[in-house]
């Protein structure tokens, strides 16, 4: 299954020259804790910025409308290709101690964000569909057992 199936797309970016103050604004217009970084020049993604790390600059004492998102320390970025999996997206995740992935092309494109949330959902949906094969199969059986 492909990975941009069940992710947010289009996904909600912000430039590093934006202030706190509008990543937090456009957070709550999108419904979402986390933007990535796209680059004005050329569109490439180059972070994430999250909720907390709003919370961070805040309690470090900057002002959310003077304070950019290029002033907050980012972690290296880590994406995703399109082309992998659901497996892949979660070895990456759990290797590099992050809940989102960038999902880009073959041209290093945004064109999609996963987000750990998303896979467990995903995993949910999968282990529910497991219960009900299972109830189904124990259903039958004492069917067959009753005649």
């Amino acid at each position: 299954m492909s990975l941009l199936s069940f992710t947010h797309r289009p996904v909600s970016t912000i430039d590093l020259s934006s202030s706190v103050a509008e990543a937090a604004r456009r957070m709550c217009q999108h419904g979402v804790g986390a933007l990535v970084i796209v680059d004005a020049s050329d569109g490439l993604p180059v972070g994430v910025f999250t909720d907390r790390d709003i919370v961070a600059m805040i309690a470090d004492g900057k002002h959310p409308q003077e304070a950019t998102v290029a002033q907050f320390p980012h972690a290296p970025l880590h994406v995703i290709s399109m082309r992998e999996s659901f497996d892949d997206a979660l070895a990456k995740m759990r290797q590099h101690g992050v809940r989102r992935l960038p999902i880009v092309d073959e041209h290093g494109k945004l064109c999609g964000l996963v987000a750990l949330d998303d896979l467990l959902v995903l995993l949910g949906n999968e282990m529910a569909d497991v219960a009900a094969t299972i109830t189904g199969e124990i259903d039958r059986e004492s069917m067959v057992q009753r005649h």
